[in-house]
């Protein structure tokens, strides 16, 4: 899928994926950003930055001396994010509607991307870009599911969409680049392979009780939502009740949205 496309998927999802951030992405966000050790001062780009989940605490931790630029392809999202600095008095964070792939600002100290550097194109070429972004000893940060995170979620939601559609549905393109760092073992040796010194790898356990409602929020709020390309208003409400089923019938009745945030150091 073009970047364009993704763009397109998460301004159709920008409703709820705001509703269902307090729950979701706005802690794995604060996580992240904790483990990053973003300090008073440092300047941060925020990729593929969303509503801001991630962005508004580094604006925090950079304080008034810090900077924050927070870029993504999806407007919506994006004006999102900036009714929610606003609100919070931030004025130290400006988000960008912009690829990040041709990002030329830097250097920074912080570059960090929160569950988006799987749609960036060529993974391996994308973030070692953004690691030329950084200064010397400038931190690089990549928040990624942990194995098993969101899968059977995924794969009850793939298989309410394939009924519906009568055909099996495809991954999603980015599940290929998901698995290749959901350890911490492949998460910290992709990093060093980025030549960054210094690398870890955290763990940030996160289970959220799920019901019927919260479980369709995630889906349209979320990357799922791509698997519902091309389908009416009417295959849309049949997946939905499909979905619902499912959810009953297997017992699902917990989200698993464990993460690893991975940081290493530009020498």
């Amino acid at each position: 899928m073009t970047s364009t496309g993704i763009g397109t998927i998460f301004d159709s999802a920008a409703t709820q994926y705001a509703e269902v951030s307090p729950l979701l992405w706005d802690r794995i966000g604060e996580a992240t950003v904790m483990t990053a050790g973003v300090r008073a001062g440092e300047r941060v780009l925020d990729v593929c930055c969303g509503a801001g989940s991630s962005a508004l605490p580094a604006a925090k931790a950079a304080g008034p001396q810090g900077h924050v630029d927070a870029v993504d392809l999806a407007g919506e999202l994006l004006a999102h994010g900036r009714r929610r600095a606003a609100a919070e008095g931030l004025q130290n964070v400006r988000f960008v509607q912009a690829d990040a792939t041709t990002w030329e600002d830097h250097p920074y100290d912080v570059v960090q991307c929160v569950h988006g550097v799987y749609f960036l194109p060529d993974m391996d070429a994308s973030a070692s870009r953004l690691t030329g972004l950084l200064g010397p000893g400038g931190r690089l940060v990549i928040t990624a599911w942990a194995r098993g995170a969101m899968e059977g979620f995924g794969r009850l939601f793939a298989e309410a969409v394939s009924r519906v559609r009568e055909t099996p549905t495809a991954p999603p393109a980015s599940k290929q680049a998901v698995s290749r760092i959901d350890t911490e073992e492949d998460l910290g040796a992709w990093l060093a392979a980025l030549g960054l010194a210094q690398v870890t790898v955290t763990r940030a356990p996160l289970r959220i009780p799920l019901d019927v409602a919260l479980a369709w929020q995630v889906a349209l709020g979320s990357g799922f939502r791509g698997m519902l390309t091309g389908l009416g208003e009417s295959a849309v409400e049949q997946v939905r009740t499909t979905f619902a089923h499912l959810l009953g019938e297997r017992e699902m009745a917990e989200l698993d949205a464990t993460s690893l945030i991975g940081t290493g150091t530009r020498s």
